[in-house]
């Protein structure tokens, strides 16, 4: 796995697991996903949406409030908005 101090080195998904307090948990760590409707995204975002969808339990998004990341928090907020509309909605 490559880390960089750059946005979007994640390329695939990445499944674990956890266990706390007697519990096992799954981590996914999913590449980012841009803000454009469903259709226009590519392999790689398809794949981690289809991997929020099949999820039961909580989504835990991350975001960058000091926009080191070179987007702003609202740029960082419309994926959020719109990947939850197409989970909850279809």
């Amino acid at each position: 796995m490559e880390v960089q101090p750059y946005a979007f080195t994640t390329k695939s998904l990445y499944v674990g697991h956890t266990d706390y307090k007697y519990l096992r948990w799954q981590v996914i760590d999913t590449p980012g996903i841009l803000d454009h409707p469903l259709e226009d995204r590519n392999v790689i975002e398809m794949q981690a949406v289809t991997a929020l969808a099949h999820l039961r339990a909580a989504v835990l998004y991350m975001m960058d409030p000091s926009e080191q990341c070179d987007q702003t928090l609202e740029d960082q907020v419309l994926p959020y908005c719109t990947v939850t509309q197409e989970l909850v909605y279809g």
